[in-house]
C-alpha cells in the first residue's frame, strides 16, 4: 500500500511536469529553492547555490525588484534515482520537492517556504533485515539577503520526519539548515563560508565552504561539497543550454525504522560516487544568478563504498558496488 502512495504521488507529479512544459508560466517558475533533503538526494543536487552568470553583465541581483515578483511562482523539482542490484540489494529512491515565496519582508527576494517528500525503496532479502520503504517528509524555508554589492547572507531551516511509517519516535525527527555568506568579487568567481546540519547520524554537520570558478561562459567548476563537478557548455541554443559535466561525491540519509523483531532503531545509508551526465537550462539572464524555467537532467555513474549503518549495535552492512541512473525535472 505504501508503494501504491509513493507512485500516485509520483504520477500525479509528472502529470504536472507535462502541463508546465507547455505553459508560458513555466518560463518564469524556478528560482534557488533551499530545500535541504534527506533520504537519496543530494543536498545540492538539483540547483547549486549559484548557476553561470551571463558575462555580459554583472549587475547586483538586489538591483531587479521586478524579476523577484516572477519568482514568486511556486517551483517544482521531481527527481528518480535507480542503483542495480549488489549483494542482493537494489535501492531506488524518488523526491518530489515544491517551494514557493512569501511576502517581501525588508524587501525582495522574499523568503521561500520549501516542502518536499522522499521515498527510498529498498528490494532485498528478508534475512538481512532491512525496511522495504523509507518515507521523508520535510518543511522549511530558506532565505538570501544581499549585504553589500557582492556579498549575500544565506539561511535554510528546516523539520523533517524520516520514518519506515512504523517507527514514529522521536529518532524519526530532524533538524536540518544552514547559514553561510556568498562572496562574488567577480564574474568569474563565486565563494561561500558557512555550515550545514543534513540530520544524519554520521554527518550530523558539514563545511558550507567552496567556490564557483567560471573562466569562460562554456566552462565552469564548481568546487562545492558534497558533490564537486566540471561543467562544459556543449549546446548554446539561444534561450537554451545544454551542458555535459563530470562530478562525484557523497549522498545518504538516516532514518528511523522498526526491526523485524519489533525494535525501536535508526538506519543510516551512505554512498560515494563518480558520474557522467546531461543537463538542458534556460539561458541565464544577465544581471541574475540563476537561472528560471525549465531543466532537465540525466546522469549515470558508478557508486562505491556503500554502506548501511544501524544504530542500536548491529554490524554495519557493506554493498559491493553498483551503477546508477539518476533523472531529474525542474520547473
Amino acid at each position: 500500500m505504501r508503494r501504491l502512495q509513493a507512485i500516485a504521488l509520483l504520477t500525479m507529479c509528472y502529470a504536472r511536469i507535462a502541463y508546465a512544459q507547455l505553459s508560458p508560466a513555466s518560463i518564469a517558475s524556478d528560482y534557488p529553492t533551499a530545500a535541504i533533503q534527506n533520504g537519496h538526494s543530494q543536498l545540492w543536487n538539483e540547483q547549486p547555490i549559484f548557476e553561470p552568470y551571463s558575462q555580459a553583465d554583472s549587475q547586483p541581483v538586489v538591483s531587479r525588484p521586478t524579476d523577484f515578483r516572477k519568482l514568486m511562482m511556486p517551483s517544482f523539482d521531481v527527481a528518480a534515482e535507480w542503483q542495480a542490484e549488489a549483494s542482493d540489494v537494489q535501492l531506488a529512491s524518488y523526491d518530489a520537492r515544491m517551494s514557493i515565496g512569501t511576502y517581501p519582508v525588508f524587501g525582495p527576494p522574499p523568503p521561500f517556504l520549501n516542502a518536499g517528500f522522499s521515498y527510498f525503496d529498498i528490494d532485498a532479502p528478508s534475512a538481512l533485515d532491512l525496511p522495504a520503504d523509507l518515507y521523508d517528509y520535510s518543511l522549511g524555508f530558506s532565505w538570501i539577503r544581499p549585504i553589500k554589492e557582492r556579498w549575500m547572507v544565506r539561511f535554510m531551516f528546516s523539520t523533517a520526519f524520516a520514518t519506515d511509517g512504523n517507527n514514529t519516535s522521536r529518532d524519526a525527527w530532524q533538524f536540518r539548515g544552514g547559514v553561510f555568506a556568498v562572496y562574488r568579487p567577480s564574474d568569474k568567481w563565486t565563494w561561500t563560508f558557512g555550515a550545514l546540519a543534513l540530520g544524519r547520524k554520521d554527518l550530523p554537520v558539514v563545511p558550507a565552504v567552496g567556490a564557483i570558478w567560471q573562466p569562460t561562459p562554456a566552462l565552469r567548476f564548481d568546487l562545492m561539497l558534497p558533490n564537486p563537478k566540471i561543467a562544459l557548455l556543449l549546446l548554446d541554443q539561444g534561450t537554451r543550454q545544454q551542458w555535459g559535466y563530470v562530478g562525484g561525491g557523497f549522498d545518504g540519509g538516516t532514518w528511523a525504522y522498526e526491526t523485524i523483531g519489533g525494535l525501536d532503531d535508526q538506519l543510516t545509508y551512505r554512498d560515494w560516487r563518480f558520474v557522467v551526465g546531461w543537463e538542458s537550462t534556460p539561458t541565464p539572464e544577465p544581471g541574475m544568478p540563476f537561472t528560471r524555467g525549465r531543466k532537465l537532467g540525466f546522469e549515470v555513474g558508478y557508486v562505491f563504498a556503500r554502506e548501511f549503518e544501524f544504530e542500536n549495535g548491529r554490524s554495519n552492512l557493506d554493498l559491493d558496488d553498483s551503477l546508477h541512473i539518476r533523472a531529474t525535472v525542474s520547473f
